[in-house]
């Protein structure tokens, strides 16, 4: 790099101190959001890569012709088979996960620390030979019985040191209290890794009918339930898809005789676990390649509409210095060392550009971090090809503007330079595609924003079907046995005496929260070919449950006292919704109500409820079937005071008399069930963050093109205003072109964003539709900001005093 060019660069960025500011600003923002959005691509697209056998490894699925993305719940006694029958299969290992969820007691610490515990998996003793977890001590063998492995924040928390080997833990759960010893601490498991659990739970405990309070569905050997994930680890050499064939044709052997013909096992592989390699993927994942996509494609514009305004900035500020260019070629300069000139400046505006974003990035951080709620950092770009490529991406954007520049301020002669002249005649049509580029791109990001921002709006204010407000939920007792049952009645009863409750209703799972379990086999007593296949979503109440909620009644009658306490299976009786009647064959939904339908027997409908938005309204209301029972999984209050949180300590301390050793927790029904639209409301505040990054650095764009055409009109504008003309001829002489750019822009990007945006409401069971006032808010928003922009740059040109800009004629 030429010493006296980067003296130069230096001299001329301090001379214009706004205008390089501003230049520099523009794409350090621009290469800041680039580098934030790079951290989540990078982390995103890295899951689950750092297990050694990775390319080995694979989930198992099962298809079938109604579930089009297979299901990769399988039942664990089919492990064995497949370890054992299959040729190619070195290991499989089963993970129940959350399975063994409860209430924790560490049995010879101080005092003994008890917590409740929502992430406790059952496991194979081999899951530390097939997944590269770290081992902080101990074997990580989990083959025996009642052992244990825990994470090393969980060990401190119970023990106050990660040197727990050889300590005991009793787990109290849905499988009764069981007392298990500590083989094995774990380093805690790395955020990209979509396999996360505390404690780890030997699954051969379970094998003991003395270990299962009765839960007989969980037999680690059972080939009916399916509640195992089962991850496969293929010999190198072995074939995936000869794999799959001779798993079902074992599969068709040994699983019970009315799953054997439907049945197909696919291996997915692990790699594509978090993020699947198509949008056409045919198996279940955990992350959202269409948000990954979408935010690589927004990096890349930010990036390019950040380097097409630094282009026409420095642009119109070379342009300025034309002559100078000029002396230097007629004093001998060649023309590749006018060129050295524009890279060094360039290097220099690109230098401080990033370091600058650099500490925008650190400054972020933190706050970025809370709101993805993920451990991001500029380390996480060193993983595989993700900092060669962000580097590439910048250093290519700096030559390619380098060289722009240089092309549209050379001049064939010095002499052409002096006079005002460039070698480039095309330049000024390639800046104003590059303005409306970066408007239509910032128009699209504008539309999209409000659309989704619309469709977020129109889900949270819809009629749900039922009353979320004002209910408070308690989570029950995590040990469920009949002695359990009788303290959750006493408890429901405690309850309806005190003054602020008005109902209580227990269930064991609550709106928001997903349902209980699915179930086929369902169908009328006259059922057509196919109907055992169709699927219903289960959930065990008690019959308070849709009067507390505000659920209506279409036909029939609620649950009789004498069903809640005879139970579901003996009683016979449920209640089905509007969809689950439509789906059993009944036209009309009321029609139902006491009828029979059979599930292995008959049971007989007493009810039809009106559907109610169980989950989101991101999906479908589900055919759903509710089944009678002392429910105490949640206890749900109706209360009639909206000074809750000055009761809440005479709850705690009913629910600990009531239930001594359970840990209090409660949460607001409301709060709960908004959580699920948590991810749609961070993607429209980072299209937010983006659609104000990327109109603010088209904003600078237009105000450095703006510039340009001020220069190259000085003259032109000093014999108007010479001539008579006013402020506002001024103004428009320099405006209209832009604006006419800009409503160019906003031509091209309506039918766009209408395309895209159109076709993502698509995956909404209830959406809005796009309409024109959407379009035009968008498009009046650019032009504002656009006519602003340029009127400010035009104000001051017209300002200027006609004498200086023709003396130099």
């Amino acid at each position: 790099m030429n010493l006296i060019n980067l003296k130069l660069a230096v001299r001329n960025i301090s001379r214009n101190v706004t205008f390089s500011a501003v230049n520099i600003l523009g794409l350090a923002l621009g290469l800041s959001i680039f580098l934030l959005i790079a951290e989540y691509l990078a982390f995103e697209w890295n899951a689950n890569r750092f297990h050694t056998n990775y390319q080995q490894l694979y989930r198992a699925n099962l298809f079938t012709p109604a579930k089009e993305k297979g299901d990769y719940y399988l039942p664990p006694g089919l492990a064995g088979a497949i370890s054992s029958r299959v040729p190619g299969v070195r290991q499989v290992v089963r993970m129940a996960e959350g399975l063994g969820s409860g209430v924790v007691v560490s049995a010879d610490s101080d005092g003994g620390r008890v917590f409740t515990e929502n992430n406790i998996s059952y496991t194979d003793g081999n899951f530390f030979k097939v997944f590269s977890f770290s081992l902080a001590s101990g074997s990580g063998d989990l083959s025996g019985a009642q052992t244990a492995a825990i994470s090393a924040t969980t060990a401190k928390k119970y023990f106050g040191t990660a040197n727990a080997v050889g300590k005991t833990l009793t787990v109290k759960n849905q499988f009764g209290n069981t007392t298990y010893t500590v083989t094995t601490v774990y380093k805690d498991m790395p955020q990209q890794s979509d396999i996360k659990a505390d404690i780890l739970l030997s699954l051969k405990t379970l094998e003991n009918p003395a270990f299962r309070n009765g839960n007989d569905w969980a037999d680690p050997n059972t080939l009916g339930p399916r509640f195992c994930f089962n991850y496969v680890l293929l010999d190198k050499a072995a074939d995936p898809d000869k794999i799959d064939k001779a798993a079902t044709a074992v599969m068709a052997q040994v699983l019970p005789e009315k799953d054997r013909n439907d049945l197909k096992f696919r291996l997915q592989p692990f790699k594509y676990l978090h993020l699947a390699d198509g949008f056409n993927y045919p198996f279940q994942t955990t992350g959202s390649l269409v948000m990954v996509v979408s935010f690589l494609v927004v990096a890349l514009l930010i990036i390019v509409i950040a380097w097409v305004n630094y282009i026409n900035l420095s642009t119109a500020q070379a342009l300025q210095r034309i002559k100078d260019q000029g002396i230097r070629k007629i004093l001998g300069a060649s023309r590749f060392q006018v060129a050295g000139y524009h890279f060094t400046e360039s290097f220099v505006f690109t230098a401080i550009s990033c370091g600058i974003a650099l500490l925008l990035v650190v400054v972020v951080q933190p706050f970025y971090n809370l709101f993805l709620e993920k451990e991001l950092s500029l380390k996480i770009l060193n993983q595989a090809w993700y900092g060669a490529a962000a580097i590439s991406i910048v250093i290519a954007g700096y030559f390619l503007a380098a060289a722009y520049i240089s092309l549209l301020t050379s001049a064939p002669n010095g002499l052409q330079a002096i006079k005002g002249k460039t070698g480039f005649v095309k330049g000024n049509v390639l800046k104003r595609v590059m303005v409306v580029f970066q408007f239509t791109i910032s128009i699209i990001l504008i539309i999209a924003t409000v659309t989704l921002y619309r469709q977020l709006s129109f889900m949270q204010s819809q009629d749900l079907g039922m009353n979320i407000d004002q209910r408070l939920v308690i989570t029950g007792p995590s040990v469920v046995n009949s002695e359990h049952k009788t303290a959750s009645a006493t408890f429901a009863n405690e309850l309806r005496h005190l003054p602020f409750v008005k109902m209580v209703a227990g269930s064991n799972n609550i709106p928001g929260q997903g349902y209980n379990f699915a179930a086929d086999g369902i169908t009328n007593l006259n059922p057509s070919p196919g109907d055992e296949k169709k699927s219903y979503a289960m959930l065990i109440v008690d019959g308070s449950y849709f009067e507390t909620y505000g659920i209506k009644f279409k036909a029939g009658n609620n649950f009789s006292e004498q069903d809640i306490n005879t139970g579901w299976s003996k009683a016979g009786k449920v209640i089905l919704n509007e969809a689950a009647a439509l789906q059993l064959g009944f036209n009309d939904p009321a029609l139902a109500a006491g009828q029979k339908i059979k599930w292995g027997k008959d049971y007989e409908v007493v009810g039809v409820i009106k559907d109610y938005h169980h989950l989101s309204l991101h999906q479908s209301i589900q055919p759903m079937v509710f089944l009678p029972a002392v429910a105490d999984g949640y206890f749900t209050i109706k209360v009639n005071s909206r000074e809750m949180k000055a009761h809440i300590s005479q709850l705690q301390a009913l629910y600990r008399q009531t239930f001594p050793g359970e840990p209090f927790a409660y949460a607001f029904e409301d709060e709960l069930y908004g959580r699920q639209y948590r991810s749609q409301e961070k993607l429209g505040t980072l299209f937010i963050a983006a659609a104000v990054a990327a109109i603010f650095i088209a904003a600078l764009g237009l105000f450095g093109l703006a510039a340009f055409a001020a220069q190259q009109k000085v003259k032109e504008i000093g014999i108007r205003k010479v001539l008579g003309a006013g402020v506002v001829n001024i103004i428009n002489l320099i405006s209209a072109d832009f604006i006419k750019l800009v409503a160019l822009s906003v031509v091209i990007a309506s039918p766009i964003a209408w395309f895209v945006m159109d076709k993502w409401l698509m995956d909404f069971a209830y959406r809005i539709h796009m309409q024109w006032w959407i379009l035009a808010l968008s498009g009046g928003i650019a032009l504002l900001i656009a006519l602003v922009t340029v009127s400010i740059r035009s104000f001051m040109a017209a300002m200027a005093n006609p004498v200086t800009s023709l003396r130099n004629e």
